[in-house]
């Protein structure tokens, strides 16, 4: 090739090796920039991951493989449940944290991850700072490096004391139900079977005692055998009141609790609260009716006394006899004013007596006051 042909040659290798090295220019930077961008979105997972963590209220600890765990990392929630700064724990192997039971169920988690790969959620109690334990819900992963080796156990511990708690109250309060429905079973039973079958014998034994009148010995063993039988009744009757009014008591539903109730509700009327007396099965000799009518009473005498009495002192006494049931109300104001001849109120009292057979009385109260009685007759009112 002749120099002149060479001359010529030049300018275009070179505008074709600089067309080269711009093009590889560009696909560098084009690598560099999907490069940069990829930085950033692993950046803003591991922030993001990162907060996660710091944020979270369950206890975060990565443990190494080694049979001790030693922790290797420790986050907020885990100084929050356990106590531990994170500079008292990280390097300090598991034991610290968990009793001989928990230990063993981290090595047998452990032992699931490394045959199957995954283990199975449980619950256990691990110790904090102080040495008390709390209850935690346990998970545990496997954590691999990038070439997939094995480099420690993830841990996730929840406190779940408050559920554990709430599961007790269910249980207890399952056990009452059942408590509760046996006791009904047993009233009932006793009611209907065991009263009934006394009943019938001592009905018996004196049927009889009128055919040993000649025989004064053994008429009198009938006789104390029927004594004996009608004790025996009254016993249980007894015992079917009193698992009536304990189920009736804790349901709030009982001449009781309504009686407590419609006397507290008086308090900030009065500015005092009034002195409550309760006698008898107020609970099951007490139909529905009578009730509402005592609790109206009572409510309408409360009322009076807050307006007009300006007392400083109420007594209140419920009270049910095998006749009769009976309210009292005494206060210590300034007694009836004898000026005021329209009292619909008290017609109401009296009128609510009346109508179911009784009687009410209003007089004064000694030194001062007034007595308020509400007496009805309990014939045909029992449950």
């Amino acid at each position: 090739m002749a120099i002149g042909e060479l001359r010529d040659t030049q300018p275009a290798d070179s505008a074709e090796l600089i067309a080269d090295l711009r093009q590889e220019l560009d696909d560098t930077n084009r690598g560099l920039i999907a490069l940069h961008t990829e930085l950033e979105a692993a950046q803003r997972a591991a922030s993001r991951l990162a907060a996660i963590v710091t944020s979270s209220d369950d206890a975060m600890i990565c443990v190494d493989p080694a049979p001790t765990h030693l922790v290797q990392t420790w986050n907020p929630g885990a100084q929050r449940l356990f106590g531990h700064t994170e500079q008292q724990i990280v390097g300090q192997p598991a034991g610290v944290l968990l009793p001989g039971g928990a230990m063993d169920a981290l090595h047998a988690a452990v032992a699931e991850i490394r045959a199957g790969g995954r283990a199975e959620p449980h619950e256990t109690r691990w110790r904090r700072s102080d040495g008390t334990e709390v209850d935690v819900a346990v998970t545990v992963s496997a954590m691999s490096g990038a070439d997939g080796t094995l480099i420690g156990f993830s841990t996730v511990a929840r406190d779940i004391t408050a559920q554990l708690a709430a599961q007790a109250e269910l249980a207890a309060a399952r056990a009452e139900r059942e408590v509760q429905g046996d006791r009904d079973r047993i009233a009932r039973d006793m009611h209907d079977l065991v009263i009934q079958r006394l009943f019938g014998g001592a009905l018996t034994l004196e049927s009889t005692l009128g055919l040993l009148a000649d025989r004064p010995q053994v008429h009198k063993r009938v006789r104390r055998v029927r004594d004996d039988l009608d004790d025996t009744i009254r016993v249980i009757r007894s015992m079917i009141y009193a698992l009536r009014e304990q189920k009736q008591d804790r349901d709030g539903k009982g001449l009781r609790s309504r009686l407590v109730a419609t006397t507290e509700r008086a308090t900030e009327a009065l500015g005092f609260a009034p002195a409550l007396r309760m006698t008898g099965l107020l609970d099951t000799d007490v139909s529905t009716e009578f009730a509402d009518q005592l609790l109206a009473v009572l409510g309408e005498a409360l009322s009076n006394v807050a307006r007009h009495a300006h007392a400083t002192a109420v007594d209140v006494s419920a009270e049910v006899t095998a006749a009769d049931l009976c309210l009292r109300v005494s206060d210590n104001g300034r007694g009836i004013d004898p000026a005021v001849t329209r009292r619909s109120g008290l017609a109401n009292l009296r009128s609510r007596a009346e109508e179911l057979g009784g009687t009410f009385t209003l007089v004064a109260n000694q030194p001062a006051g007034t007595v308020l009685e509400w007496i009805v007759p309990l014939s045909g009112s029992h449950s």
